[in-house]
């Protein structure tokens, strides 16, 4: 199996190190976690293979974020307990995971994309 490389951007050290566990016992990856949005842009020229972003972190949004992936065609998804109504109209369309979310979510989330 491949090794994938995913990026996680998530402010809270112990959400973090959970989803991490999770995303490991699904794939073989690396997971690279950055807790601010300014941290991970300076990481996105690195080779990608799919991400997980909080939408609120330490030094604001991931929208940013967000555009960059999309536009080097990175599959990612909003991992969030900010509502999905707040993100703009054209990150609407994707993928959405509310928190407090279960292994089973984040699963699916990774087998749809390497499926």
């Amino acid at each position: 199996m491949k090794m994938l490389h995913i990026l996680v951007v998530e402010d809270e050290p112990w959400i973090a190190m959970d989803l991490e566990m999770m995303i490991i016992e699904v794939v073989t990856a690396t997971v690279v976690i950055e807790r601010s949005a300014a941290a991970a842009k300076k990481g996105l020229d690195e080779i990608l293979d799919f991400a997980f972003l909080d939408v609120d972190v330490t030094n604001g949004k991931t929208f940013e974020i967000a555009n960059i992936l999309t536009h080097k065609h990175v599959p990612f998804v909003f991992v969030s307990g900010s509502p999905q109504s707040n993100l703009p109209c054209e990150l609407r369309c994707v993928p959405f995971i509310s928190k407090p979310y279960s292994q089973a979510q984040i699963e699916t989330a990774l087998q749809a994309f390497v499926n």
